[in-house]
């Protein structure tokens, strides 16, 4: 027993000891029969992301974790702010997610499930939504600039509706009072408000973007000037206008009118000077005060030479960067004076031989006791080649060749511009009306002395009213009298003198008025209408009636008008509707000259000659001027019946050609005056009906195709299709 007791005692002690072993050994070594079956352990759920106590930008989040231990039937519930979702969340390979979408604020999320009627839970997170609000930039315009664009461009959230506020009142409270507009931003978040309708002057702009989830931006503001208004070069320059006997040294004067500064960096570029396509080379200058910009040229100009100046849109440029209305105009330099043509027109009190220089008392052969020339000097006078022409040079002894004889561009007179044109302007009539040996003379009157106000010497008469005689004197006339159809020395001689310096006698030069002059009433091209009118084509069959496209604007109409209204304001009115009914080509000036009338003729003609047929111009506009050639295949004859029924032809441009004439300008970009010729549209009815007629078909009126014509190129009205 004894033995057995110690065995025991013995076995125990081997326990313990082998106990102790397998404690210091580790569990590894434990037999599989003592380990615990993976699917005995606790079933855990864990979320990962996002951390607790984050800040979240977004508001469509992901929230997602970790399930162990989980049957493969087990779902998760989440409760958000204590609310479960309605769909139960599936676990796969022991992962689990959802993508939520909260609002901004503070929000706990908790996962749940029940496992052989044990809850599962994890550990709660808390988490702030706190959403990134749209953005907004004003990027044009910078606040306080001067802008010539009626808009506003910006940035913000992409696709987010942009609300501007324009010219609003803002309160002491930030509180915004206003009408509200709207725009869209597009898929990079880039915006634009444009309002045409936006007043000149000062602006208050606020901005504020809205995006999807209608979280609003903070409001942006800017304040700009708007200020559409081009430069505007004033008509006074200097040399004036077509001035004659410029000073060989001149200083080129313009001033400009704008309320803004100018780009004086630009100025450099603003004067240019040319001759006959040569540059001149001089110093520019800028009056910041008087905005007046002077031109210097460095040599001296050439003598008797025409010379054009331009003013560069590129170098007049304000602080809106509206860029100058261009100008364009010529002078010609004084010429040399020679020891046979000393000063020959006028200037005859000083110096008795001057008349001897054409005419001769004793050896002339013809009425006007002209030298007689020699064929050679004759011929100088290049001349007209109409046959009436040819035979009223050969009748009068050719009197241009007087002119031309001084006037072949030497140094001694300058050469008339485009004298030596295909079409030149050889019309040979005398101041009455009468054919006579001169084309020079039926514009100028060469015993004239030059003068500022008609430096080119055009013709001029006086004119007087008579008033009734008491007794009646059945010879005497009652009506008013002109010079250019009766000479007062007809029934006055003696006192005739005495007559005409007589205070209700009215001097008038036939005006030949331009852009820097023309108002647009009949008195400004009454040089060239003295001889186009109705009168004039009844009575000697010659041209073509232009007058009656231009009698309704005239000079006692615009006398009338200041009376009532002030100096000036002729040229600043409105073109009321009756006068667009007349004329399509009535319109107001926008860069500066006193225009508010009918289109100058030296808009579409060149004054002595062109290649072109009727003189036309090879080139039309101001601004993108397009070029127009006509020659001679380009014209048709159509018949005209005159006032005595008989029938004769007419020249007019073929109907290709006139509508190329009038789509010079009518094409939607080229500018005159600062107006921009409405575009012919190709889509209008009208037009695709009768593709191949030419515009005066229905935008002139008349009888015959040659009425039209005049009509559509003189005053256009509107569209009406002949029946």
């Amino acid at each position: 027993m004894r033995y057995r007791g110690l065995l025991h005692k013995t076995k125990f002690q081997v326990l313990v000891v082998l106990v102790l072993c397998i404690q210091l050994i580790g569990q590894p070594q434990i037999s599989p029969l003592l380990s615990v079956k993976s699917e005995e352990l606790e079933p855990t759920i864990t979320i990962t992301t996002p951390e607790s106590g984050i800040s979240l930008s977004e508001e469509d989040i992901v929230i997602s974790g970790t399930a162990e231990n989980f049957p493969p039937e087990a779902l998760i519930n989440l409760y958000i702010d204590e609310m479960v979702m309605e769909t139960p969340i599936q676990v796969i390979d022991n992962m689990w997610s959802v993508q939520l979408s909260l609002t901004k604020g503070s929000h706990s999320i908790l996962a749940k499930t029940e496992i052989a009627g044990n809850q599962i839970s994890s550990e709660p997170i808390e988490f702030t939504i706190v959403p990134v609000l749209p953005n907004m930039i004003i990027t044009k315009p910078i606040s306080g600039e001067y802008v010539n664009e009626k808009a506003l461009e910006g940035s913000t959230k992409p696709s987010a509706t942009v609300k501007i506020c324009m010219d609003c009142t803002k309160d002491s409270d930030d509180v915004i009072s206003g009408s509200w507009s709207s725009v869209q931003a597009d898929s990079t978040g880039k915006w634009v408000y444009q309002n045409l309708e936006l007043a000149e002057g000062n602006h208050t702009a606020y901005a504020q973007a809205i995006d999807g989830k209608g979280y609003t931006s903070e409001v942006a503001k800017v304040t700009f000037i708007v200020d559409s208004l081009r430069p505007n070069v004033l008509p006074d320059v200097f040399p004036k206008q077509d001035m004659t006997q410029v000073s060989l040294n001149p200083v080129i004067k313009v001033k400009i009118s704008d309320a803004n500064a100018l780009n004086e960096a630009e100025i450099k570029n603003s004067i240019n000077v040319s001759q006959n396509g040569a540059n001149v080379k001089g110093a520019t200058s800028f009056n910041k005060d008087t905005k007046e910009i002077t031109f210097t040229p460095l040599e001296a100009l050439t003598p008797s030479k025409k010379y054009n100046v331009f003013i560069s849109p590129l170098g007049i440029i304000d602080a809106a960067k509206n860029s100058a209305f261009p100008r364009f105009w010529s002078f010609t330099t004084v010429g040399i004076k020679s020891d046979i043509h000393q000063n020959p027109h006028g200037s005859y009190t000083n110096n008795v031989d001057t008349c001897g220089n054409c005419h001769s008392t004793h050896n002339a052969q013809n009425a006007n006791l002209l030298t007689p020339k020699t064929e050679s000097e004759t011929n100088l006078a290049g001349g007209g080649s109409s046959p009436e022409a040819e035979t009223y040079q050969s009748k009068d002894l050719a009197a241009d060749s007087f002119c031309m004889a001084c006037h072949d561009g030497t140094v001694v007179a300058p050469l008339p511009e485009n004298s030596k044109a295909n079409h030149t302007h050889d019309a040979a009539i005398k101041i009455d009306g009468t054919p006579s040996g001169s084309s020079c003379g039926s514009c100028h009157n060469p015993h004239l002395d030059r003068s500022e106000n008609n430096p080119n010497m055009a013709q001029d008469h006086i004119t007087y009213t008579h008033q009734p005689s008491s007794p009646v004197d059945p010879n005497k006339p009652t009506e008013e009298i002109s010079s250019k159809e009766q000479l007062c020395e007809s029934c006055h001689e003696n006192d005739s003198a005495e007559k005409i310096a007589h205070e209700d006698v009215e001097y008038t030069v036939f005006k030949y008025s331009k852009s820097s002059t023309a108002t647009g009433i009949y008195e400004d091209y009454e040089l060239c209408l003295r001889c186009h009118n109705e009168e004039f084509k009844s009575k000697y069959n010659k041209s073509a009636d232009i007058a009656s496209h231009y009698n309704n604007l005239t000079e006692e109409i615009m006398k009338q008008y200041e009376k009532m209204n002030g100096p000036s304001s002729f040229a600043n009115r409105e073109i009321s509707a009756a006068e667009k009914n007349f004329s399509g080509h009535i319109i107001k000036a926008m860069d500066g000259s006193p225009l508010a009338g009918h289109l100058p003729c030296a808009e579409c003609h060149d004054t002595h000659g062109s290649n072109n047929l009727k003189q036309l111009k090879n080139s039309f506009g101001h601004e993108n001027a397009q070029s127009f050639t006509a020659g001679d295949t380009d014209s048709k004859n159509v018949k005209v019946v005159t006032d005595n029924n008989k029938v004769e032809e007419f020249s007019i441009l073929t109907d290709s050609k006139e509508r190329e004439f009038c789509m010079a300008c009518h094409n939607g970009t080229t500018a005159i005056y600062g107006v921009t010729g409405e575009k012919y549209d190709i889509e209008r009815s009208e037009h695709k009906a009768y593709p191949t007629e030419s515009c005066s078909y229905c935008h002139g009126r008349g009888e015959s195709e040659g009425e039209k014509a005049l009509s559509a190129a003189h005053a256009p009205k509107k569209g009406l299709i002949p029946r």
